[in-house]
């Protein structure tokens, strides 16, 4: 459901990083990015309505800022899923080619409690008014304009090397509408 991709280009961005590697703590790491690009689609704006965008903060620093415009309460059991693919490219030009890191397609629901809590919440909760729970996100999502203002990503958390290059991770919502999120990433070695 279209209502579910306020949260979108979270979990794409999520879904990015985890390609970039999985969990290593307490080590440097080799490798850094830089967000290139967010587009969004949907099919109806009519239940929501989504702009999202890269904000240069500084030299070098780049966030992400928008808006959700969530126009219907959004509720368990419904049969609205979610799902992420992400792809490579080595220089942003040639062509992307699928990597084996995704969110599999899974109910709204399960995406906050899982990936969204574990790895983008602390992230997000200063910078936006999305959700922030403890255990479990409490139904209903409610409708209401959602916005994000300068929000960052840190590496915390991912692999100490990286391969350099472009990751692109699309992201797919179904349900009432069809509405997707693209973001692009840059990955370069950290001098």
């Amino acid at each position: 459901m279209c209502p579910y991709s306020k949260f979108c280009w979270i979990f794409g961005f999520q879904i990015a990083l985890l390609a970039i590697g999985t969990n290593s703590y307490g080590r440097r790491k080799t490798w850094t990015f830089e967000i290139q690009s967010v587009e969004t689609t949907t099919s109806d704006p009519n239940i929501i309505d989504l702009e999202l965008a890269v904000e240069r903060v500084s030299r070098g620093v780049y966030a992400i800022s928008g808006a959700f415009d969530l126009k219907t309460d959004v509720v368990e059991g419904d049969n609205n899923q979610v799902e992420a693919l992400v792809y490579r490219s080595s220089d942003g030009v040639e062509e992307y080619k699928p990597i084996p890191f995704k969110m599999t397609r899974q109910h709204v629901y399960d995406a906050f409690n899982g990936y969204y809590k574990d790895m983008l919440m602390d992230a997000l909760k200063d910078c936006s008014d999305l959700p922030v729970f403890k255990d479990k996100i409490t139904p209903p999502i409610e409708k209401k304009l959602y916005t994000l203002t300068q929000c960052q990503f840190t590496r915390d958390g991912f692999a100490d090397h990286v391969a350099t290059g472009f990751y692109k991770v699309v992201l797919y919502g179904t349900g009432e509408c069809d509405w997707g999120i693209t973001v692009i990433a840059k990955v370069e070695p950290d001098i």
